[in-house]
């Protein structure tokens, strides 16, 4: 009976922690500067007018200038993306808007980004968007 009882807890505890487990991730591959390859700018301007996987392209909402679509225009984003978020880097600033558009809205704008580049776009794909727009 004592065996059962312990059996029961131990039950109990492990079901808990399979389902906080299975709670902490959306099953995504999680991407950092750490694990993205080498961008290429070059492709990643073409990058930036294709539709890949059914995401749309950026150009859908942004433009090369500082006229405003739906998000912020992209003029001198280099420049800008290191200034966004106090201690982050202008490529995290960067990965991060791109993989987690809701985590920083830049003042005056609504969370509409398309959230799923993480997962249509390749590693090196979200490299090369990164190394493009910091050449902007």
């Amino acid at each position: 009976m004592f065996v059962f009882f312990w059996f029961q807890r131990l039950s109990i505890v492990l079901s808990l922690l399979v389902i906080l487990v299975a709670c902490s991730s959306n099953g995504e591959p999680t991407l950092s500067l750490t694990t993205l390859p080498p961008g290429d700018p070059v492709h990643g301007a073409v990058l930036f007018s294709q539709s890949v996987n059914g995401a749309p392209p950026c150009t859908t909402c942004h433009t090369m200038d500082e006229s405003v679509l739906v998000g912020p225009g992209l003029k001198g984003f280099g420049a800008r993306a290191g200034t966004r978020i106090s201690g982050e880097s202008a490529e995290q600033y960067t990965l991060e808007s791109i993989t987690q558009p809701a985590s920083y809205l830049v003042p005056g704008f609504s969370n509409v980004m398309y959230n799923q580049y993480a997962t249509a776009l390749t590693p090196q794909d979200i490299a090369d968007l990164v190394a493009y727009l910091l050449s902007l």
